[in-house]
């Protein structure tokens, strides 16, 4: 998804790649799993750039809707925490996960071109 539409976000917390380290497993995963893992975390990674886009273009607008600003940091924050816990090891959770993320990651992609 090199030409994701998102673009760079600003004022952004949570870095696309700051948990990566901090979630990586003890030990080394098989490749099938490392790469379920790491499919799942970029989903997710997409996701708090597009909700960063989205607060950045309601935010500039001149009247910004406070509560949907308010809605989108919490959701971020939320996306960013399952995103820094996520166990590479458990392989249900992390498919669910990128199967749900890729869902909404079309749909905030939608949002930020309809504002």
């Amino acid at each position: 998804m090199a030409d994701h539409r998102c673009g760079a976000p600003v004022d952004m917390e949570v870095s696309v790649t700051e948990s990566v380290a901090r979630n990586a497993p003890e030990s080394a995963l098989p490749a099938g799993l490392a790469v379920s893992h790491q499919t799942a975390l970029d989903i997710m990674g997409i996701a708090i750039v597009c909700y960063s886009v989205l607060i950045e273009q309601e935010e500039v607008r001149p009247s910004p809707d406070l509560q949907r600003v308010s809605q989108w940091e919490r959701d971020l924050e939320a996306v960013a925490e399952l995103r820094r816990t996520l166990d590479a090891r458990d392989t249900e959770r992390v498919r669910r996960l990128a199967d749900e993320y890729a869902v909404l990651v079309r749909r905030l992609d939608r949002m930020i071109d309809d504002n």
